[in-house]
């Protein structure tokens, strides 16, 4: 039979207690996130899983690599996958004029007569770009971008003045539509204007 004592000192020894933790139970909300966990903790698990983010990784380190090579080839994104404006057939060639040799008053007339706006339009900033170089107020040259007109005139009124018109050229020009008689007189009344004020800066 043990010792009473010795068995008193181990019933008070309390690296000889032992207890379990009970854990509260879980709120409706809380089993419901722990059911969402276990769920994907076996999708992860699962080798169908891994398997579609191998082949999906695989696919966009392409797709990244394809839009690279594109951007420096410069390929139009845009009109590659959707859909491109119908270009307008130009009369003439637009890249090539020399606004010295030009008879504007002439084939401004012609253009406006053959109902021709966009063409007209086109003429009137050509003449407006000669005007500026005839008076120093720019440096014309073949290929220069209408932009770089804009930021060599020094005078501010005049500078925002021709950023005006520019803009109206470009949206004529560029934009692709076709312009109606309307539409043509309210732009051509702003190149006018924008002559009067050239010609009040001289």
């Amino acid at each position: 039979m043990p010792d009473p004592a010795k068995l008193k000192a181990l019933q008070e020894d309390k690296a000889f207690h032992y207890q379990q933790d009970l854990k509260p139970d879980l709120s409706a909300w809380e089993r419901f996130w722990q059911r969402v966990g276990r769920y994907l903790n076996n999708v992860t698990a699962a080798r169908s899983f891994n398997v579609f983010w191998k082949y999906f990784l695989y696919a966009f380190a392409l797709g990244v690599t394809v839009f690279v090579v594109l951007k420096l080839l410069q390929v139009d994104l845009v009109g590659l996958f959707g859909r491109k404006a119908v270009p307008v057939a130009l009369a003439y060639d637009t890249y090539r004029e020399n606004i010295h040799e030009i008879d504007f008053a002439a084939l401004i007339e012609e253009a406006e007569a053959q109902g021709d706006y966009r063409r007209a339009i086109r003429l009137h900033y050509l003449q407006t770009l000669k005007r500026l170089t005839d008076q120093g107020f720019i440096h014309w040259k073949p290929g220069k971008t209408n932009r770089s007109y804009v930021t060599e005139i020094r005078d501010h009124a005049l500078r925002q003045s021709f950023a005006h018109v520019t803009g109206l050229f470009e949206y004529v020009w560029y934009g692709g539509s076709a312009l109606d008689e309307a539409h043509f007189q309210t732009v051509r009344a702003s190149f006018l204007t924008f002559t009067h004020t050239l010609r009040a800066t001289a």
